[in-house]
């Protein structure tokens, strides 16, 4: 097999990165995933001979430097969800440092991680609102940079997946700025640009803004997408008003509510093709609706139908 086709990846377990893992096995991709839950994991996964499961916990290097021994290619597909910039711990910062003083120097040939757009420098404005997971995030990105490791960050754009991942009893709730265009991408389109940065020599140190070909505005785009994946699905704004009285009560909302805002104040620019990202790392191939009738097919998500029973 192509050394290539073998990856570890951390964060496989997560909304966005349990699909990805599927449609890399589905590439003929060998992965060994990391997970701090392996029961969760076995969960999740189906017996594969090609997916090894190996259990360790980001905030323990001894751990860490067992699981990433033999890496070659690794991938963190992490996620960071606080408006604290002093938490004690981050999977995106101090989560990185550790992985970085786990990972076997003699082995290791390429790092690629996950980000969010507003943590690409090129599109982030003076007097923009400061979103708090995307200033831990550059944290990061900068541990990354003085490693010496070969690293390519894939700094994405909305993900269509979100229309799934967070309906709620048939209603999908749309927050920030309804009218200016999103470019979504989606983890079908994300995993096919990852495979293509994977030992690709064109793709090493540098930073590629992910997004799709088309930017629709958020409620045009989840209408889109449910008139396929569930018709029966609801579409509303929920008022900035009403998330700033809920963010008083739960802590969920209050990142919730620091979401909105950032949404609001900012708006997307399409710099995917400036950035070469479709050059280097292919170029997306579905649409919304596209999307929402494979995720309908294929039941990718159908696990969350039974974590909301549960």
């Amino acid at each position: 097999m192509n050394e290539k086709m073998k990856i570890s990846i951390i964060g496989g377990t997560g909304n966005l990165g349990l699909p990805v893992v599927k449609f890399l096995l589905k590439s003929g991709f060998e992965i060994k995933l990391i997970v701090r839950n392996i029961h969760k994991a076995k969960q999740l996964f189906k017996p594969d001979a090609m997916l090894q499961l190996i259990e360790a916990d980001l905030k323990n290097v001894s751990e860490l430097k067992t699981a990433l021994e033999d890496t070659e290619y690794l991938y963190l597909s992490l996620s960071t969800q606080t408006t604290d910039l002093n938490i004690p711990f981050s999977a995106e910062r101090e989560g990185i440092a550790n992985i970085l003083e786990a990972i076997n120097k003699a082995k290791i040939r390429q790092i690629i991680a996950i980000s969010g757009l507003g943590a690409f420098n090129n599109v982030q404005k003076n007097g923009s609102f400061e979103f708090a997971p995307n200033i831990i995030r550059k944290q990061g990105h900068k541990l990354l940079k003085n490693s010496g490791i070969p690293y390519t960050i894939l700094h994405c754009s909305w993900f269509a997946d979100s229309f799934a991942i967070f309906r709620r009893k048939n209603v999908y709730s749309v927050i920030g700025d309804t009218k200016s265009p999103i470019y979504f991408t989606n983890c079908h389109d994300y995993s096919n640009h990852l495979i293509h940065a994977i030992a690709n020599e064109e793709a090493f140190y540098k930073e590629f803004p992910i997004q799709g070909k088309e930017g629709l505005a958020h409620p045009e785009a989840a209408r889109r997408f449910f008139d396929i994946f569930s018709m029966n699905t609801k579409i509303t704004e929920l008022p900035g008003g009403i998330i700033r009285i809920l963010a008083l009560f739960s802590k969920e909302m209050k990142f919730v509510k620091h979401m909105n805002d950032y949404f609001s104040a900012s708006t997307e620019e399409f710099i995917a093709e400036e950035y070469n990202t479709y050059k280097i790392l292919g170029e997306p191939k579905l649409s919304i609706t596209d999307y929402a009738q494979l995720l309908k097919e294929e039941g990718i998500y159908d696990f969350l139908k039974k974590l909301v029973k549960s």
